[in-house]
């Protein structure tokens, strides 16, 4: 069953603030690594801050082409090593965000690419995976998506206002719980939704959200989703993961950003 209660956005004008650190992408061989890297540069482009690109091979100059289209842009090359996990974990550190494909040139056609698990446990600032319909990956429907029902919300919904803010888009709010088993129906946290709309009346009151509740798995759910993203937390399953967000790096229809909590201690936007 799908509950949608839809109000009508509030647009507003453009917010830029003074972004000091950089976006971070990783990059092989792959088709989805150039697509992460076309996604990493545009929102670079959008933040008016430099891209750091960490290349499997050095020698490789098809990103060029994506450069060319955006030629304010200011790119740094490095090669990744032969440790690009703590390459790439290392450049977190310093970064605002860190992009990867979904899928390696070692995973070419099922399941996540070998880094970007272990890349997740380690990183020590928001992660996002490029994956899903290619209106999605260019940015074309004009919504964020936040997946809320647990204790890492807060931060959820400040990334996700970030990026409406950055990117002038509209904001949903997912709340995904499992349909009916043996009979037995699985209780929807109404609270979580009520506290999530509470929080973006006092840190955005700009936004008016939409609220979608899904009583399907969160494949399903996350599979069918019509947005340019969507922002879900770490989770904390022993792989580092919860379950929403497994869902979301195998199936979700859009790129995702796993949000990790950072101090804020100015007006600076971090994801």
């Amino acid at each position: 069953m799908r509950t949608t209660t839809t109000v009508q956005p509030r647009r507003f004008s453009f917010w830029a603030p003074d972004f000091s650190r950089s976006v971070t992408v990783g990059v092989d061989t792959s088709e989805t690594a150039y697509h992460a890297f076309e996604w990493a540069a545009r929102h670079a482009w959008s933040l008016r801050t430099d891209l750091q690109v960490y290349l499997a091979d050095p020698g490789d100059t098809t990103v060029q082409r994506v450069l060319e289209r955006l030629p304010m842009l200011t790119a740094h090359f490095r090669p990744s090593g032969d440790d690009p996990v703590a390459a790439l974990v290392r450049a977190s550190d310093s970064s605002a965000i860190l992009v990867l494909g979904c899928k390696g040139e070692q995973h070419r056609s099922l399941g996540l690419g070998s880094l970007v698990l272990p890349v997740l446990r380690r990183a020590r600032c928001g992660v996002v995976v490029v994956r899903g319909r290619p209106p999605a990956i260019r940015g074309e429907y004009g919504w964020i998506t936040a997946a809320v029902g647990g204790c890492e919300d807060p931060v959820v919904l400040r990334r996700a206002v970030e990026l409406c803010r950055t990117r002038r888009a509209s904001l949903r709010l997912l709340h995904v719980h499992p349909p009916a088993q043996h009979g037995v129906a699985v209780p929807r946290d109404e609270a979580a939704v009520r506290r999530a709309v509470l929080f973006l009346r006092t840190t955005a009151p700009e936004l008016t959200p939409e609220v979608v509740v899904e009583s399907r798995h969160p494949h399903e759910a996350l599979a069918s989703l019509d947005s340019d993203l969507v922002v879900v937390g770490r989770g904390g399953q022993n792989d580092g993961v919860g379950l929403i967000t497994r869902a979301a790096l195998y199936h979700a229809s859009c790129p995702v950003l796993v949000a990790r909590p950072e101090p804020l201690h100015d007006d600076r936007v971090v994801l």
